[in-house]
């Protein structure tokens, strides 16, 4: 019989979790773009007197400016009465001239006046509630079911980031509270989509099927950008409101949508054909008994994946992965306006091409991964392997290049930036999905533990760049990028010396014990050669146990 794809349950399945991954980023980052447009905005410290001569129209502007700069043509004008825009052309004496646009308008302050520290731990706090729940979440999804714990994570987020607004306007430190809750929630997704996977994917399509479905949170990064800055301009409720309320609402209907379509297993499935719900369970080597009952009151090995040196290759190489790509994530437009001198603007139209270069070359990467392990041209320790390095070692290269550039390269910067990125996309055809391989029936608490190593990086790269670039010069950023690039490379040559690609000993599925009736039948389905042999090996298998 001819399985289906493009009308299967199994895609169907991988196009929902890409919108409820869009969502989670989505929601992930609305707040590192609308706190620009909730707090005042500082004057510039380089403007210190202004004096308008009336008679002739002439503004006299008198600058000051560090690091051996000195204004090079300052010119004004005025659309009205509340707005200023300052054209300044920069001369620095170290090197050639960068074109810089200062805006100053009124307008553009927000409601609230919090102190830089403030900002920090308030966009920090996310990372507390899901780092902490990354353990958890995985154990419960395990127990219960994949469908159940995302639909009370994200209906959690969905919750409070209806309610963000509220929390600020009453006091950072409930906004703060509200974030860790979003990080709570948000934490069960991933290890939860992993053990949906460990019973949805069959090994030779699971990097399309779950390298699409994962696709969804770099475009959530990309469109956030772009969607949240003319909410901001143009939303109600004082416009950066209006990020949360629309965001939230989506996110409550996904949440419905998922509770209504989605099973935790191929058995449970409504709709589905009998042809493709064998040859999922056929693949995975699913047995007709259902061992999930089994699983749930089993003790986990903890001692066998803690010391499982491919277990720690995942941890390993997503460690490293996620430090150049948090780095990326909360500094590149900081780059763009320290070093590349982009407006504001621009900085987020810029930001937001290479999360799309990543969300298309995981696509890409995932087909690939398949076509070379359903050719059975690699293995799927090699593919996983090959994907790594490639996620790694090239935008360890790119990323190197980008330090290079100057604020006269901006195109070049951009493309780099791009590539670095996009190539990071082969990380979700490796060692992002390596832990169905693996461990199938452990795939959630493995990556709870694996993922909860991989999101310290996000609070330590922010923490690292503003101690290596205190000047914000070009030299200090290429120290910060070739301290990424090691920290890529460590992490690929960790995964290809340990990863694996078969299941581990302690990770395989208990055989069912069958009687003589049961292994004539499978006799006749062709499962067994010989059903009599088989029944005496178990007897006697038996009687050796027991004396």
């Amino acid at each position: 019989k001819l399985v289906p794809w493009w009308t299967s349950k199994r895609v169907l399945m991988s196009l929902l979790c890409f919108v409820g991954f869009f969502f989670l980023y989505a929601q992930r980052v609305n707040l590192s773009v609308a706190i620009v447009c909730m707090v005042q905005s500082e004057s510039p410290s380089h403007i210190t007197t202004v004096q308008e001569n009336t008679s002739f129209d002439v503004m006299q502007v008198n600058i000051s400016l560090a690091d051996g700069l000195t204004p090079r043509n300052v010119s004004y004008w005025s659309d009205d009465k509340d707005g200023l825009l300052l054209n300044v052309s920069i001369k620095s004496s170290k090197g050639p001239t960068c074109p810089i646009s200062t805006q100053h308008e009124e307008k553009q302050r927000g409601e609230f006046s919090w102190a830089k520290d403030t900002r920090g731990l308030i966009l920090g706090s996310f990372f507390w509630g899901y780092t902490v729940m990354q353990i958890p979440g995985g154990l419960l999804a395990e127990r219960y079911g994949a469908r159940i714990v995302v639909t009370f994570g994200m209906l959690t987020v969905s919750i409070f980031t209806l309610l963000t607004p509220v929390l600020a306007r009453g006091s950072p430190y409930l906004l703060i509270v509200g974030r860790v809750i979003i990080g709570i929630g948000e934490a069960t997704m991933y290890p939860s989509a992993q053990v949906l996977w460990a019973k949805w994917a069959p090994p030779h399509e699971r990097s399309r099927l779950v390298g699409f479905a994962f696709g969804g949170c770099q475009l959530g990064n990309a469109l956030a950008f772009p969607i949240a800055g003319f909410l901001c301009e143009y939303g109600f409720d004082g416009g950066w409101p209006s990020i949360f309320y629309i965001m939230g609402v989506a996110s409550f209907i996904w949440c419905v949508l998922w509770w209504g379509v989605v099973r935790d297993t191929p058995r449970q499935m409504k709709g589905i054909t009998d042809c493709e719900k064998e040859y999922i369970e056929l693949s995975l080597g699913v047995h007709k008994a259902d061992t999930q009952d089994k699983l749930r009151k089993e003790p986990k090995p903890w001692k066998s994946i803690l010391t499982s040196l491919p277990v720690w290759a995942i941890l390993v190489a997503n460690s490293c992965g996620n430090y150049g790509a948090y780095m990326l994530l909360t500094q590149m437009p900081t780059y763009m306006e320290e070093v590349l001198k982009f407006d504001i603007k621009s900085n987020g139209v810029f930001s937001m091409i290479p999360y799309i270069g990543f969300w298309c070359v995981v696509i890409i990467a995932g087909t690939i991964a398949d076509f070379l392990v359903t050719r059975k041209i690699t293995s799927i320790e090699r593919s996983r392997k090959i994907c790594c390095c490639i996620g790694h070692f090239i935008p360890a290269c790119f990323l190197v290049a980008v330090g290079y550039m100057t604020c006269h390269q901006q195109t070049m910067a951009v493309i780099f930036l791009t590539l670095s990125m996009s190539f990071c996309g082969f990380q979700m055809a490796s060692v992002f999905i390596n832990h169905g391989d693996i461990a199938p029936r452990y795939a959630g608490t493995i990556f709870g533990i694996t993922n909860t190593g991989a999101s310290i990086p996000g609070s330590i790269a922010p923490y690292v760049v503003a101690a290596i670039t205190p000047n914000k010069s070009q030299e200090e950023w290429l120290n910060a990028f070739y301290i990424a690039a090691i920290v890529y490379c460590v992490g690929a040559v960790f995964y290809v010396g340990f990863g694996k690609g078969e299941i581990q000993k302690w990770a395989e599925e208990p055989q069912p014990e069958l009687n003589q009736s049961e292994l004539i039948e499978s006799e006749r389905n062709g499962d067994v050669e010989n059903a009599d042999d088989v029944f005496i090996e178990n007897e006697a298998a038996k009687h050796q146990i027991s004396s």
